[in-house]
């Protein structure tokens, strides 16, 4: 999974030369490698096994889908049961569940920041992000 936010600043190291990237910037991550931020791109959740509740371990919110397998729950930071399929918002901090006899698949993407609630992230910025979730269109 390639990431497109930088959520702090920190410098990567690209092609073997290292690039400042501030927080805020659009950077896709997937030819990066991150040398003096550990958490400047966001992490994948790892499912856990079932009912065990996996950790959100970035420091921002992070879109999660579970599709598959045999599901019979699943809940978000010890809430009640969302349901059994679907995607959903595991805040930063928190945590998701899955109740299930055959193991489903969990993926994690990005949620693209709205405008006013990054003090770097405008309206104009917010569209684009929006419109791009797969991250900068770089030439």
């Amino acid at each position: 999974m390639a990431n497109k936010y930088a959520i702090a600043p920190g410098v990567v190291q690209v092609s073997g030369t290292s690039v400042f990237v501030d927080a805020g910037s659009l950077w896709a991550s997937g030819s990066a490698v991150v040398t003096a931020a550990p958490a400047l791109f966001t992490s994948a959740i790892t499912l856990a096994a079932t009912t065990v509740a996996a950790p959100n371990p970035n420091p921002v919110p992070v879109s999660a889908t579970v599709s598959g397998g045999t599901v019979t729950a699943i809940s978000i930071s010890g809430g009640s049961s969302v349901g059994t399929s679907g995607t959903f918002t595991v805040p930063a901090g928190g945590t998701i569940a899955v109740t299930y006899s055959v193991t489903p698949t969990l993926t994690t993407a990005d949620i693209a920041p709205a405008a006013g609630v990054n003090p770097f992230v405008n309206s104009t910025l917010a569209g684009y992000l929006g419109s791009y979730p797969n991250g900068p269109q770089v030439s």
